[in-house]
């Protein structure tokens, strides 16, 4: 759950806004309006006010009779946070395709500044009988509350705490007031959240993984991940396993852990923002109880820093990772990045060597169905063409193809291959007159990456090691201001681009020889 780096500015905004909303009148920027198709974010009439219209953070699936239940995060508009009384309350999609999606609004409320889920956070659902369980992170950072100053509290509270609702048809919820699962002695109640609740068929009882954080003598260590058992979540009763998942890697936080079978493996998605390669990671074991290890070429990313909080849930055949794209302020390339974005879906499968593929779900490859070869407007050094075949010899000196801009939602795809590891291959959005583009993703053979830079600055990257001379499959879908970039079937990466639509594009090479085969545009 990504919110250790938003508590402070939320809690400030409503904050100044509750001090001074009566001296002064605040003006909000509008909200951009954007159509996506493929990769939404709520909508409810066209009221800023409403607390509907708004962005997908942390995406919590759940999948029973042929519907995706996707519930989020729902973080509104600045408008509606500046007076209410908490934020982020848990909103759903459903869907039957992970194309379409049906917006239902909001399943359960926040609470105040006198209650532990003035902010609810990241959790899970699971059926039991004929019951469903939502268990769910309650997140108050108020001064009031961590200093106890509520009727009826006898100690201290803490900053979170795991909390649960219940329904009977997945869209009417009651918070059970009665059950709070607080941090244990040698962790900190600070950070005590995004519990994911199954039924673990290897040991025959139910599991609640919660992230936190060792804390020792009023020292904070590392993050961990704790298991609670039960034979029965309504028992209220839950047990703490003695020690943590023993997960290979130190992180200041292991946020919304998820576990899931693939083949013969168990497979752990988890989510952090603080190290040198922030995004969603993942872990592979032989057993639920571990240790998880990372796979053995040591890359343990599918996606980059832009696809964020991913968990999973399957159909009968299909595995997809649920999780959402950054925005930024502003809604400009060069404005911060902050929380919550739109809802991106990737289906998830093993590779060899115990690794995870990732590619575009069935259903959004299906969609475009109508292709067109692309449009070159124009080209610069040692460049050659034939039909959809484009070759640009960039070895002693930068080669182009520039193209005409897309308009609204459409997927680039074809092959592409280089001659050797040491230049660097790349495609250019909003690329100007002078042939220079201000966002570019660069295959960077010599580090093994793939990397986005808006205006030199690097955005977001996943590893990926290419050959010499090997052409890969590629596909480009673009959505509004979001791309997502599919390579081989094997990794994405997703970025925020707000620049690129109509504007032309392009793919340059720069000490190496990119061979660019079978290239398409497909609309719907």
């Amino acid at each position: 759950m990504f919110l250790g780096r938003i508590f402070c500015a939320a809690g400030l905004l409503l904050s100044l806004m509750s001090c001074s909303k009566d001296k002064t009148e605040y003006t909000f920027e509008p909200v951009k309006v954007e159509k996506f198709t493929i990769y939404p974010k709520p909508t409810g009439g066209t009221s800023q006010n409403n607390g509907y219209i708004g962005w997908v953070g942390d995406v919590m699936p759940y999948y029973e009779d042929g519907k995706f239940q996707i519930f989020f995060l729902h973080d509104a508009t600045d408008l509606v946070k500046s007076s209410s009384a908490g934020q982020h309350p848990v909103h759903k999609f459903t869907s039957t395709n992970v194309l379409d999606f049906n917006y239902e609004g909001e399943m359960i409320p926040y609470g105040d500044a006198n209650t532990q889920d003035q902010l609810p956070g990241t959790g899970s659902v699971v059926k039991v009988g004929d019951t469903y369980y939502f268990y769910y992170t309650g997140h108050n950072s108020s001064a009031s509350w961590l200093q106890n100053n509520n009727p009826g509290w006898a100690t201290a509270n803490d900053r979170e705490a795991v909390m649960y609702a219940t329904s009977k048809d997945l869209s009417n919820w009651t918070k059970r007031k009665d059950f709070s699962l607080r941090a244990p002695s040698g962790y900190t109640g600070n950070d005590f959240r995004d519990p994911y609740v199954f039924y673990n068929d290897e040991f025959g009882e139910y599991w609640m993984l919660v992230s936190t954080k060792t804390a020792t003598n009023g020292a904070v260590g590392k993050g961990v991940i704790l298991v609670y058992t039960t034979k029965d979540p309504s028992s209220n009763t839950w047990v703490l396993k003695p020690a943590p998942l023993s997960v290979e890697g130190t992180y200041e936080m292991l946020e919304c852990a998820d576990i899931f079978k693939a083949g013969d493996k168990y497979y752990m998605l988890f989510a952090e923002d603080w190290s040198s390669t922030p995004g969603t990671h993942y872990r592979v074991a032989n057993s639920t109880a571990g240790p998880w290890m990372k796979p053995a070429d040591g890359n343990d990313m599918f996606d980059g820093h832009q696809f964020y909080a991913a968990r999973s849930a399957a159909d009968a055949s299909h595995r997809y990772a649920f999780g959402w794209a950054h925005r930024r302020q502003g809604e400009t390339d060069n404005g911060a990045r902050t929380w919550a974005g739109n809802l991106i879906t990737h289906e998830i499968y093993p590779l060899s060597n115990n690794k995870l593929g990732v590619r575009s779900p069935l259903s959004v490859t299906e969609y475009f169905s109508n292709e067109k070869e692309a449009s070159a407007i124009s080209e610069s050094g040692t460049v050659s063409r034939s039909g959809s075949n484009y070759m640009l010899n960039g070895t002693n000196g930068m080669a182009l193809y520039k193209f005409e801009g897309i308009e609204g939602t459409a997927k680039v795809l074809g092959t592409f291959a280089i001659n050797n590891l040491t230049g660097t291959a790349a495609i250019g959005f909003n690329t100007t007159d002078n042939n220079t583009g201000s966002y570019t993703i660069k295959f960077d053979a010599g580090t093994g990456r793939i990397v986005a830079y808006n205006n030199g600055v690097e955005v977001t990257r996943v590893p990926f090691n290419l050959e010499v001379n090997k052409a890969y499959t590629f596909s480009l879908i673009i959505d509004g201001s979001v791309s997502v970039l599919y390579v081989n079937d094997e990794v994405a990466l997703t970025n925020r681009i707000y620049s690129l639509q109509g504007k032309p594009w392009s793919f340059t090479a720069d000490g190496v020889t990119l061979n660019v085969n079978n290239l398409k545009v497909r609309y719907h």
